[in-house]
């Protein structure tokens, strides 16, 4: 399906029951291997993808979208990045373990990014702390 700028395509994944749909607005500021990385991102970490799902290939993701082959490495090259999905030469990309964070702990980090701009404090310094404090010995 397409209107004007974007294209709308349910996508079957192999290992899945229900299709998905991936939206890709060109048309949009936003380049097309991040709307891909978004649209993964919410699926993996809302659970709808579980631990030890695969991916599409990335030539046939490109396929169904309509996109540069490339456009989707850069997504996936990210969503491993960033722990969400493991890849290896020449096998399946499968979303990561410990991919998914629970409401409580993004409820947290949403709330410490909220009080480091109320203080001003920097990314690079609100890490140091997060990774000392990641350190220390939990508190039950």
């Amino acid at each position: 399906m397409e209107c004007l700028n974007c294209t709308i395509e349910p996508i079957q994944f192999e290992g899945m029951e229900d299709s998905m749909t991936f939206a890709i607005d060109r048309g949009s500021p936003t380049p097309v291997f991040n709307q891909i990385y978004v649209q993964f991102e919410g699926l993996i970490r809302s659970g709808l993808m579980e631990a030890g799902a695969p991916l599409p290939s990335i030539r046939q993701l490109a396929q169904s979208l309509d996109v540069s082959a490339n456009s989707v490495k850069h997504a996936y090259e990210d969503l491993e990045a960033n722990g969400l999905i493991v890849t290896s030469p020449g096998r399946t990309a499968r979303v990561a373990e410990r991919s998914r964070l629970s409401c409580d702990v993004l409820a947290a980090i949403q709330c410490l990014v909220v009080a480091a701009h109320k203080h001003n404090a920097d990314l690079a310094a609100t890490q140091n702390v997060l990774s000392a404090v990641w350190e220390m010995e939990p508190e039950e």
